[in-house]
């Protein structure tokens, strides 16, 4: 059985602009995003962390250093403490559901980077039944699994180390 995902229902190849574009040094930002936006995009890549209140928070990395000076980890800072910081000394470190409303018509590619961001990141995603419009990706096969039995078999997954490693090998 072929499962189709409204999630590729566009005409190939698709762009995506990567962590927003960040062309300014302002990844994974609201402001990043609304220029890929203005410039045409539809689809935008994201990365997601969970702060230690479960909260899921458009960031890349797992530290707060490179992108905002501050030293400590995402997943041990609560939301309010989290949301104070700024990205490049301007931009606020959005929350994934801010992100998922301010663009609807929007597809993301959302990379779940850490163990910790799976459940909040699906249950985001459920409560803004924005299923049909974002692919939960990691690099991580367990994670992905993880994602994929929480999010059930209308969300469109990516495929995961192996997969892409058995992918390849059978293209050989």
């Amino acid at each position: 059985m072929i499962r189709r995902f409204a999630y590729l229902d566009a005409s190939a190849p698709l762009a995506f602009a990567h962590r927003g574009g960040a062309a300014r040094g302002d990844e994974n930002t609201a402001e990043a995003f609304a220029r890929a936006v203005r410039l045409g995009y539809r689809y935008l890549e994201t990365d997601v962390h969970a702060t230690a209140d479960g909260v899921p928070v458009v960031f890349h990395d797992a530290t707060l250093d490179r992108m905002t000076g501050e030293r400590g980890r995402i997943a041990e800072l609560r939301w309010a403490d989290l949301r104070t910081l700024r990205v490049g000394g301007a931009a606020t470190v959005p929350r994934l559901d801010d992100v998922l409303g301010a663009w609807p018509q929007v597809r993301f590619n959302i990379d779940v980077k850490a163990d910790g961001a799976i459940t909040p990141t699906v249950r985001t995603v459920d409560r803004l039944r924005a299923g049909d419009r974002v692919l939960l990706a990691s690099f991580s096969d367990a994670r992905l699994a993880r994602l994929r039995a929480l999010a059930g078999p209308k969300v469109a997954s990516s495929l995961g180390m192996r997969g892409v490693a058995r992918l390849r090998m059978a293209s050989l």
